[in-house]
């Protein structure tokens, strides 16, 4: 994977066509990388990386980076949708901090969500946390969607290394183990309990 991302990101940088550029949607594992800087090719790679590592397989995905303009991506730094059945992350930073790494295993997350959580999964979820919208942030705040608890809980279960989980509520080890295994049916691959 790391091998097949190399030589995408180099193909898409360099202005040549990906090898599904025909038209056909790239296949699981394939990733295509649109004005990705090298630091940003880095941590995707990372994030792909973590999930290799948890035997979690990533969906085709294809990343556009925006600079800092915030328009593609609603305002925030990230965005994830699905767009003819791949996921597109779209990254407005140019930011190259932790954060923005994390923000990115996020935005990953979100993706392996949106195409590997049966509705079982997403009902054994909801019960477990409570949440009310699944992916509505128009009325609900972002902290209290599934979507993103969900992504949140995914990044805490595949993280290299500690760190705090101030975003969501309900945010002790016990229940992020508990939601990361309702999601995955796994352990976690981390799971550091150093800031919960």
């Amino acid at each position: 994977m790391v091998r097949v991302l190399a030589v995408v990101a180099a193909l898409v940088l360099a202005g040549g066509a990906p090898p599904w550029a025909s038209g056909a949607n790239p296949g699981p594992d394939s990733i295509e990388l649109t004005n990705m800087p090298d630091r940003f090719v880095d941590m995707v790679d990372w994030s792909v990386s973590l999930f290799k590592d948890a035997e979690l397989e990533l969906p085709p995905m294809r990343f556009a980076h925006h600079a800092d303009s915030k328009e593609p991506c609603g305002g925030a730094p990230g965005l994830h949708r699905v767009v003819e059945g791949v996921s597109s992350i779209e990254v407005c930073t140019t930011e190259a901090t932790f954060p923005a790494q994390v923000m990115i295993l996020h935005e990953i997350a979100h993706a392996w969500i949106a195409h590997n959580l049966s509705p079982t999964r997403k009902e054994i979820f909801r019960e477990l946390r409570g949440w009310e919208h699944w992916n509505n942030h128009t009325t609900a705040a972002w902290h209290e969607n599934g979507s993103e608890q969900a992504a949140e809980i995914m990044v805490w279960g595949l993280v290299d290394r500690p760190i705090p989980m101030l975003r969501i509520a309900d945010a002790d080890c016990d229940a992020l183990d508990a939601g990361y295994r309702a999601l995955t049916q796994a352990a976690p691959t981390t799971g550091y309990r150093d800031y919960c």
